[in-house]
C-alpha cells in the first residue's frame, strides 16, 4: 500500500497538522511544550491505542462498552499489574490454551494495543505456577508458590520480574513449602512479608469425603505459612478445619484480605474468619451462610464457595456476589444474591443488598476507581455455556446498592477467566477453561461507562483529569505527597487503588482507598493513610476523581516502609472527544455545478451533487490525487494508492440510501455490517451498532464538488457534507480523513472534493464459517421461500454470495442468485435455540437484520429479532450439507464467519 506523494503538498500538511496539535494541547489542558511541570517528576504520558477508534453506540455513556476478542498469547489463567504498568499472565502453555502448564509467562505492555507488544518467557525448574497462588511483594517482584507438579517437585516458589530496560522474566527462589500448595491464596501483610494460606495436595482431596481427605493427608494447606524474604514458617497455632477444610471446598482459594485490625479476614465457603498472624498464629471463625445447595432460583441460591467472587470496595468493607458450587464440575444453580461484609468494627456485619440481574458462578469481580464493582462473565449454572452463558457485564453502586446491566462481551468467560483493572480506567478481560467448555486463547477489554459522555445527541470519550507530574513516587504510611493536576471539571475524590492479582474469580491484589486531600489551583496534596493495616504496603495505582465521577488515568506509586520506587513513571494520555455537546458551523451557501460553497456564516446549503446511484460500487478517488483513493487501513481511512486486490478491496464501498434516513452512506464491501463514520471528527470504518449516533455520522448530504476544477475522469466531482455537522464535509488531510468545516478556501475546496469512481472490485461477500472453511449456500436454482441455507465447499458462485442492505437496527443479507434474504424462520415462534435460517423474500423485518460481534476469527451475526440468538452451523458440523440455525451466542467457531 502506497501513500500518496505530493512534497509541496506534505509540507503545507505538517504545518497545518502542527498548528492544529498544538491548538488541540491547550485545549485539552494538556502540558504545552514551553510549559514548565510544577512538580520534580514529570509523568511519561504514553500513547493509548486502547482508546483510539472506539465505535461509541448510543448505550456507551449508561452501559459502557466491550472491544472485539482479540488473540492472547496463551489462556490467562492468571493475570497481574506489575509496577512498571505492564501486566503479566500464566497458566497454560503459550499456543495451547487447554494444556495445563504454568510454566511460561507473557509479559504484555498495553501501550502497544491489545493483541500487540506481548513478550514471553521461559519459567524456572522444579515449579509449575497452574493454580499457584501469587503476591507482589515490596521489592517489585510477584511471588507465584505452589501450584502443580514439575518433575515430582510442587512447593517451589518463583518471582517475576518486570522491569523496562532492566531485568525481565521468572527467578527461581530457594526457599520451599512445608506443604503442598493447589489453589491457596497469598497476601502481603503489613510487615511485608507473604502469608499463604488454604490449598490442598494437588488434585485430589475435598468435599466429597471430608474426613477421608485428611486421613490421607490430602487436606495439606490447613496450616497457613509466612515467608520472611529467606524461608517460609509454618503457623501451627493457625491451623484450621473451619477456615481451610474440606468441608464445602472452603480450602479452595479463600477470599481473604489485610482487615482494619491488622489481622486477616477471610471467606471459605459458609464460613468466615479471622487470622492472627503474630506469634505462632490463630484462627477465629464464625458462620457467614448456609453451605451450597440445590436451589429454585438464583435468588434463592446462597451466595457461596470458591465459584463466587468477591472485592474490597472501600475500606474494610466487602462485595461478595454470586456462587453455589463445590468446584468447577460439582454444583448447583448459581446465585445472584450479593453481601456486604463490613470488618471495621472487628466483628463482621453482615447484610444483604440487591441481587444481580441473573445467577453467576465463575464470574470476576472488579473494583472500579470510583467504588463501583463491575462483574464480568460467569454461567448461570456452575460452569456451563451454552444456553446458561452470561455476557452481560453489571455494576453495582455502594451509594444506592443498585446493580445496572452493561455491555456484553464477545465469548463465554467462566472457570479460570480473569479480569484486572488496567490504569486507562478500563478492564482487561482474559482467559477461561483448561479444562472447560471453551479454551479462551484470547481478551477483550471492557469500558467502563465512566470513560463516555453524551451532550447534544452526541456521544464522545468523556473529558478526563490527567496527573501530569507528582513531588515523590514513595509515599510513607501518614505522609503526603503533591501532585499537578489538570481538570476540566474539578477534583471530587483522590483514591488508592491496589494493583492487581487475580486468579479462580478472586483479585487478592485489589483494594480501594479514599484518601484525603487539599487542593491551591492546579497543585493536589494527598494525605496517605496512616496505617498499613488500611493499605498494606505495596504498589497503588494513584487516581483522580472529577466532579463528573471521571476518574483520571492511573500512576502508579509506592506505599510504605521499604516498598521501592516503581521502575518507571507513566500513565496513558487522558483522550477526550470533541463531539460531544459542540455545536456546528453554519452551512454553506448555495453552490452550482462545479462551484464553490458559500461562507462560514449561515448561508443555505450546498447545491445538491451528482453521484452514482446508490446501491453501485464506488470508489471514492480524490480530486487532487487522481490515483489515491480513500481506503479502509486497519479500521481508518486513509487516501493511499491501491498496490494490489486487498487494497482495491478495502478501497471499494456499496452506496446505500443514508442511515439516517437522507442522503448516502458508504457500506464496506469486505463487510456488510461496517460503514464509513465520523467519530471525534476522524474518519473510520466500523460496525453498525444500530444507534442513532452512528447512523447519524455514518450519512453524508452529496453536494456538488467544491473544488472550481477536479481531476477527474470518471463524472462530475462531488463533496460529501455531514447530515448531522452541517457546513462539515468530508475532507483528506495530511492522508488521514476528517469532517471539517468548510473554510471557502481551495486547498479545503479541493481537499474536499472527490470523483466518486466505479468500484475498484465487484461488491458481494462469501461468509466462510471458522470451524469448517465452508461458506453459507443455497441450492443451485432455488429461488424458493423457505428454501434451506447449508454450508457448503467455497466456489464463489452466486449462491454463496451474498449483498447487504441497510435497515431495522442491522444488515438483511441478500442472496445473489436467487434475491431472497437470510430469514429466522419465525413459522412458529418466537424465535429460539434451534431455529432454522432459510431463504425468504425480503421484507424488512427484524428476523432478516442482523448485527455483527466480533470474536476470534472474525464475526458473529447477531439476530436483530433476539439478540442473545446467533447464526450457528448446528451440531458444530464441518460437514458440506449441514444445516443452519440461530442458537444461543456462545462465541464458537460454528458461529464465528469471516467476509470475503
Amino acid at each position: 500500500m502506497i501513500d500518496a506523494t505530493h512534497a509541496a503538498e506534505r509540507r503545507r500538511m505538517r504545518l497545518r497538522h502542527a498548528a492544529l496539535l498544538s491548538a488541540t494541547v491547550l485545549a485539552t489542558g494538556l502540558l504545552a511544550p514551553a510549559q514548565a511541570a510544577q512538580f520534580g517528576i514529570v509523568v511519561n504520558q504514553v500513547a493509548d491505542p486502547l482508546m483510539s477508534g472506539l465505535p461509541l453506540p448510543d448505550t456507551a455513556p449508561t452501559a459502557g462498552l466491550f472491544s472485539g476478542v482479540k488473540d492472547w498469547p496463551m489462556n490467562a489463567i492468571s493475570l497481574a499489574m506489575m509496577p512498571s504498568g505492564r501486566i503479566v499472565s500464566y497458566g497454560t502453555a503459550a499456543g495451547n490454551p487447554g494444556v495445563q502448564d504454568g510454566r511460561t509467562f507473557t509479559f504484555w505492555d498495553p501501550s502497544q494495543g491489545l493483541g500487540q507488544g506481548t513478550t514471553t518467557y521461559a519459567g524456572v525448574g522444579g515449579v509449575n505456577s497452574f493454580c499457584s497462588a501469587q503476591a507482589l511483594r515490596t521489592d517489585g517482584t510477584l511471588m507465584t508458590s505452589g501450584g502443580i507438579f514439575d518433575n515430582g517437585n510442587d512447593k517451589g516458589s518463583l518471582v517475576v520480574k518486570s522491569i523496562p530496560n532492566g531485568q525481565n522474566g521468572a527467578f527461581a527462589v530457594t526457599a520451599r513449602l512445608a506443604n503442598d500448595r493447589y489453589y491457596s491464596t497469598m497476601l502481603t501483610l503489613p510487615n511485608g512479608q507473604q502469608l499463604i494460606m488454604g490449598g490442598s495436595y494437588p488434585y485430589q482431596g475435598g468435599w466429597a469425603d471430608p474426613q477421608g481427605s485428611i486421613d490421607k493427608g490430602l487436606m495439606t494447606g490447613m496450616t497457613p505459612e509466612i515467608y520472611d524474604g529467606t524461608q517460609w514458617k509454618s503457623l501451627f497455632g493457625a491451623k484450621s478445619r473451619d477456615a481451610f477444610g474440606p468441608e464445602n471446598s472452603r480450602w479452595w482459594y479463600p477470599r481473604a484480605w489485610v482487615a482494619p485490625n491488622g489481622k486477616v479476614f477471610g471467606i471459605s465457603a459458609e464460613k468466615m474468619w479471622f487470622l492472627d498472624p503474630s506469634g505462632n498464629g490463630a484462627v477465629t471463625a464464625m458462620n457467614f451462610k448456609e453451605p451450597q445447595r440445590n436451589a429454585s432460583s438464583a435468588t434463592d441460591a446462597p451466595n457461596v464457595g470458591p465459584v463466587s467472587t468477591a472485592a474490597m470496595y472501600e475500606t474494610g468493607k466487602i462485595l461478595q456476589v454470586g456462587g453455589n458450587s463445590y468446584d468447577n464440575g460439582n454444583g448447583f444453580l448459581s446465585s445472584s444474591r450479593a453481601s456486604i461484609i463490613d470488618i471495621n468494627t472487628g466483628n463482621p456485619v453482615v447484610t444483604d443488598t440487591n441481587p444481580m440481574s441473573v445467577g453467576r458462578a465463575w464470574a470476576n469481580a472488579t473494583v472500579l476507581p470510583t467504588g463501583q464493582v463491575a462483574v464480568t462473565g460467569g454461567s448461570k449454572f456452575n460452569d456451563r455455556a451454552g444456553d446458561d452463558t452470561v455476557l452481560q457485564s453489571e455494576i453495582w453502586d455502594p451509594k444506592t446498592g443498585r446493580w445496572s446491566v452493561g455491555a456484553s462481551g464477545g465469548v463465554y468467560r467462566g472457570y479460570h477467566s480473569t479480569a484486572i483493572l488496567m490504569q486507562n480506567g478500563a478492564l482487561l478481560i482474559a482467559g477461561g477453561g483448561a479444562p472447560g467448555p471453551v479454551n479462551n486463547q484470547n481478551a477483550e477489554v471492557f469500558y467502563p461507562p465512566y470513560l463516555f459522555t453524551s451532550a447534544n445527541g452526541k456521544v464522545a470519550l468523556a473529558p478526563r483529569p490527567q496527573i501530569v507530574s507528582l513531588n515523590t513516587v514513595q509515599l510513607q504510611h501518614g505522609g503526603s505527597l503533591q501532585f499537578e493536576l489538570t481538570s476540566q471539571n474539578g477534583l471530587s475524590q483522590v483514591v488508592l487503588v491496589g494493583l492487581s492479582a487475580v486468579t479462580h474469580s478472586f483479585n487478592s491484589g485489589q483494594r480501594r482507598i479514599v484518601a484525603g486531600f487539599s487542593q491551591n489551583g492546579t497543585a493536589v496534596t494527598m494525605q496517605a493513610p496512616g496505617s498499613a493495616n488500611v493499605a498494606p504496603p505495596g504498589y497503588y495505582q494513584l487516581v483522580a476523581i472529577d466532579q463528573k465521577g471521571v476518574p483520571s488515568p492511573g500512576v502508579i506509586i509506592a506505599l510504605g516502609a521499604g516498598v521501592a520506587a516503581p521502575s518507571q513513571v507513566s500513565a496513558p494520555a487522558a483522550t477526550a472527544g470533541t463531539a460531544g455537546g459542540q455545536t456546528g458551523g453554519g452551512t454553506g451557501g448555495t453552490a452550482g455545478s462545479g462551484g464553490t460553497g458559500g461562507g462560514t456564516g449561515t448561508g443555505g446549503t450546498g447545491g445538491t451533487g451528482t453521484s452514482v446511484a446508490t446501491g453501485a460500487a464506488v470508489s471514492l478517488q480524490a480530486s487532487n490525487y487522481t490515483t489515491s483513493y480513500l481506503t479502509n487501513v486497519g479500521g481508518t481511512a486513509r487516501l493511499v494508492v491501491p498496490a494490489n486486490a486487498s487494497d482495491r478491496q478495502q478501497a471499494t464501498f456499496r452506496l446505500v440510501p443514508g442511515l439516517a434516513g437522507q442522503g448516502v452512506s458508504f457500506q464496506a464491501s469486505g463487510n456488510a455490517s461496517q460503514y464509513l463514520r465520523h467519530q471525534n471528527f476522524q474518519i473510520f470504518q466500523q460496525a453498525n451498532d444500530g444507534g442513532d449516533v452512528f447512523k447519524k455520522g455514518s450519512t453524508f448530504l452529496p453536494r456538488a464538488g467544491l473544488a472550481g476544477t477536479c481531476g477527474c475522469n470518471t463524472g462530475t466531482c462531488t463533496s460529501y457534507e455531514s447530515v448531522d455537522w452541517p457546513g462539515y464535509y468530508l475532507r483528506h488531510q495530511n492522508f488521514a480523513f476528517y469532517i471539517a468545516k468548510f473554510d471557502g478556501g481551495p486547498s479545503f475546496n479541493q481537499d474536499a472534493s472527490f470523483c466518486p469512481a466505479p468500484g475498484l472490485t465487484p461488491t458481494g461477500w462469501v461468509l466462510k464459517a471458522a470451524h469448517s472453511g465452508l461458506c453459507l449456500s443455497i441450492a443451485g436454482g432455488d429461488t424458493s421461500d423457505g428454501g434451506a441455507v447449508t454450508q457448503q465447499a467455497c466456489n464463489g458462485s452466486a449462491e454463496q454470495t451474498w449483498t447487504g442492505t441497510a435497515g431495522n437496527g442491522g444488515i438483511a443479507y441478500v442472496n445473489k442468485a436467487s434475491g431472497k434474504c437470510l430469514d429466522v424462520n419465525l413459522s412458529k415462534p418466537p424465535a429460539a435455540s434451534g431455529t432454522p435460517i432459510n431463504q425468504w423474500t425480503c421484507n424488512g423485518g427484524t428476523n432478516q437484520a442482523w448485527t455483527s460481534r466480533g470474536q476470534t476469527g472474525g464475526n458473529a451475526l447477531v439476530s436483530v429479532n433476539n439478540t442473545n440468538l446467533c447464526l450457528d452451523v448446528l451440531n458444530v458440523s464441518t460437514q458440506a450439507g449441514a444445516a443452519t440455525a440461530v442458537w444461543t451466542c456462545n462465541g464458537g467457531a460454528n458461529q464465528t464467519f469471516s467476509s470475503q
